[in-house]
């Protein structure tokens, strides 16, 4: 894990136990980072289908669509607290992108995945978002931090 203080002149904001991954680490945590992406576009597709139902249900049957979105949103939090765990950001949550934070040249960037690819595909700064996504080739590959460098 990465531990880092940032310092301004307002008040402090402290990055605790920030995971930075480099290209490679990224590729082998998709193992789980799948599984859970495809969770997490099911279950939103789910709520939004349950939020359409719960506007047209009669009074009667709100409740049981209540219950349903409760516990939907309860699975998509679980599934939030285990990317989290895993040091990974949600990024889309109808696609299921998900962002690897890591370092290059001592700036925080992302690398981004979305279901369906094989392996990490593209890369962005962290101000241009999904939009700024850039192919993983042009990432500067001669100094990723690596795992041994972080502290």
């Amino acid at each position: 894990m990465f531990h880092q203080s940032y310092y301004s002149e307002g008040p402090a904001v402290v990055e605790v136990d920030r995971r930075y991954f480099t290209p490679a680490e990224a590729d082998r945590a998709l193992v789980l980072v799948r599984r859970i992406a495809a969770d997490i576009v099911r279950q939103y597709a789910y709520l939004g289908d349950l939020q359409e139902a719960l506007e047209a249900a009669p009074a009667a049957r709100g409740e049981a669509i209540r219950l349903g979105l409760l516990e939907t949103i309860e699975r998509l939090q679980s599934c939030l607290e285990e990317l989290d765990d895993l040091g990974v950001e949600l990024a889309d949550w109808s696609r299921g992108i998900v962002n690897f934070p890591s370092r290059v040249d001592g700036r925080r960037v992302l690398l981004s995945w979305e279901p369906g690819q094989d392996r990490i595909r593209y890369w962005h700064e962290v101000e241009d978002g999904l939009a700024g996504r850039q192919p993983i080739e042009t990432l500067p590959a001669d100094r990723p931090l690596a795992a041994s460098q972080r502290r």
